[in-house]
C-alpha cells in the first residue's frame, strides 16, 4: 500500500487524529446519520459502521468492523473495488451503481486530514438512489420505489380522496398504522401511495398474495449473506429492509397464512427481526399501511385472520367508497383515461352522448379497474367515436341501471320531427349539465359551438 511521506508518518502516529474520533460517543453521532456511513483507518481497516450501512451493504456490523474494506467487494458489490482503490490511493471519490444488496446508491470517499496534511482515516458515505428500482433477477412479489413523490402515482384526485390520504399520512406521521378497505379496484394501492407522497421516503408494495407460508420469512426478513439458507451467496434484501424509514404497504393482508400472520404480529410488536440464517436481531423503522377488500371482522371472528394482528394494523381505518357513490371521481376517471388512450392515437376517440350515458348510469360492480377496461375495448373497437354498441362490460350478469328518459307526463309529439327535436333537446340539456358548460358539453358531442346555443334557443 503506498502512502506519501507524511501520510505514513500520521499511520504510526495516533497523536495526530482528533481526539473526538476515538470518543464512545461518536459511534452514537454516526448512528443518528440517515445515510450510511463508515469511519476507516489510514490503512483501510473500518473502524465504526452505522446501522444505515449495514443495511445498505446487507453485511453485519461484527463482519465490518475490524476488517478491510477490500474484503467485502465479492459480498456487497463491484462498486466496493472503487472506493478499495480509491483508499489505496489516499484520494477523494464520488461512484454511483448498484450493490448486491439490490440497492442503488450514490458513495463518497473523503479521505481525513491532520493539521499538518497527514492523513489519518477516511469517511465513507452512502445513501440510496431517489429512483424507482425493480429488484434485479429477483422476485415480483414487491414493488420498490424510493421518493414516491416524484409523481408515479396515477390516481385521480377528488376531494374526497384528498381528504382520506390527508388523514391517514397525518395517523401515519404520528405512528399509527393505517388500514384501507374498499371493494375491489377501488385504487387502494394508488391511495396508499399517495399517503406515502407525504414524505420523501422509501415504499415496498408487498402483494401478499403471491407469498406461499414457505417463503414468507425469506421475502419478508431477507436472508444472511454466506448463510447455509443463501443459494446465491449474495444474500436477499427483505422487504422490511428495504422499508426501513419509510412505509411498507401489504396489499391484500387477508392473503397471508396464519403462520404468516404470526411472524408478522412478532415483527410489528418489536419493529426487530433477524435475516434467516442469522442469529443477530436487526431494527426496521417502518410505517404500516395495509389493504384489503374483505370483511377483517368476520375473518376475525371465523378464525382465519389473528385478532393480535388485527388491532395492530387497524388503528386508524379508512373506507374507500366505491366508483358508483362518486360520480365526480368517475367523470374524471373518464376524462383521464380518454386523454391516456388518445396519446399517439389517429384519429383521435371522441366518446357518443349514447356511450356517455352508458357510463354514467353503470354501476360498476368491478369499480374502477373494469371502468378503464370498458373505455380501452372501446378505443380498440371504435374508430373516430365511441357508440352505445361499444360498451362492452366485463361483467355481462351485472346490468347498468336504467337510463333517465324524457318525460313520458309530456305530451306525445305530433310528428318525427317534433320528436327529434325534443330528444336532441334532451341530450343537449344533459350533456351540458355533466360537462358544466356549453362550450365542454359542444366539445363532448363533437359540434361547434354556435351549433348547440342555437339548438338550445329553439322552441
Amino acid at each position: 500500500m503506498k502512502f506519501y511521506a507524511n501520510d505514513v508518518a500520521s499511520v504510526h502516529n495516533r497523536r495526530l487524529r482528533p481526539a473526538f474520533v476515538d470518543d464512545l460517543q461518536f459511534g452514537t453521532f454516526l448512528e443518528a446519520l440517515p445515510d450510511g456511513v463508515a469511519l476507516l483507518e489510514a490503512d483501510g481497516r473500518i473502524k465504526l459502521v452505522n446501522n444505515r450501512l449495514e443495511i445498505l451493504l446487507n453485511v453485519a456490523r461484527g463482519d465490518l468492523v475490524g476488517s478491510e474494506l477490500g474484503r467485502h467487494v465479492k459480498t456487497a458489490g463491484p462498486i466496493i473495488q472503487k472506493l478499495w482503490a480509491a483508499v489505496q490511493q489516499l484520494k477523494r471519490i464520488e461512484v454511483s451503481g448498484a450493490l448486491n444488496s439490490q440497492r442503488n446508491v450514490v458513495a463518497s470517499l473523503s479521505i481525513l486530514r491532520a493539521s499538518d496534511g497527514g492523513a489519518y482515516g477516511a469517511l465513507l458515505v452512502m445513501r440510496e438512489s431517489t429512483r424507482h428500482l425493480r429488484v434485479p433477477g429477483g422476485s415480483d412479489n414487491f414493488r420498490y420505489e424510493q421518493g414516491v413523490e416524484s409523481g408515479r402515482s396515477n390516481i385521480v384526485r377528488t376531494p374526497t380522496i384528498e381528504a382520506i390520504a390527508s388523514k391517514a399520512a397525518v395517523a401515519l406521521e404520528r405512528g399509527a398504522s393505517v388500514l384501507l378497505t374498499g371493494e375491489t379496484g377501488t385504487g387502494k394501492g394508488e391511495l396508499a401511495r399517495l399517503i406515502g407522497n407525504a414524505n420523501d421516503a422509501a415504499f415496498v408494495h408487498v402483494r401478499c398474495g403471491l407469498l406461499s407460508e414457505d417463503q414468507f420469512e425469506a421475502e419478508m426478513f431477507g436472508v444472511e449473506p454466506g448463510s447455509p439458507l443463501d443459494t446465491s451467496t449474495r444474500g436477499k434484501l427483505g422487504y422490511v429492509e428495504a422499508a426501513d424509514g419509510g412505509v411498507l404497504f401489504l396489499d391484500q393482508i387477508t392473503d397471508l397464512s396464519l403462520h404468516a400472520q404470526s411472524k408478522l404480529v412478532a415483527f410489528l410488536e418489536t419493529q426487530t427481526f433477524s435475516r434467516l440464517g442469522s442469529l443477530q436481531r436487526r431494527q426496521a423503522r417502518i410505517k404500516l399501511v395495509a389493504a384489503t377488500n374483505q370483511d377483517l371482522p368476520a375473518l376475525v371472528s371465523s378464525g382465519a385472520f389473528r385478532n393480535d394482528l388485527y388491532y395492530r394494523i387497524a388503528v386508524m381505518t379508512f373506507a374507500q367508497p366505491s366508483l358508483r357513490t362518486q360520480p365526480d371521481l368517475l367523470a374524471a376517471l373518464i376524462d383521464h383515461h380518454l386523454r391516456r388512450l388518445n396519446v399517439g392515437r389517429k384519429p383521435p376517440l371522441r366518446l357518443s352522448p349514447e356511450f356517455l350515458e352508458r357510463l354514467t348510469t353503470y354501476s360498476f360492480p368491478g369499480n374502477i379497474r373494469e371502468l378503464a377496461n370498458i373505455m380501452e375495448r372501446a378505443a380498440a373497437a371504435a374508430e373516430d367515436l365511441a357508440r352505445s354498441e361499444h360498451f362492452i362490460a366485463p361483467n355481462a350478469d351485472t346490468a347498468p341501471i336504467a337510463a333517465a328518459k324524457p318525460s313520458a307526463d309530456l305530451e306525445a309529439p305530433t310528428n318525427l320531427k317534433d320528436l327529434v327535436q325534443e330528444f336532441e333537446a334532451w341530450v343537449l340539456e344533459k350533456s351540458i349539465a355533466q360537462n358544466g358548460s356549453k362550450r365542454s358539453a359542444a366539445r363532448a358531442l363533437g359540434i361547434d359551438i354556435a351549433t348547440l346555443v342555437r339548438k338550445t334557443k329553439r322552441k
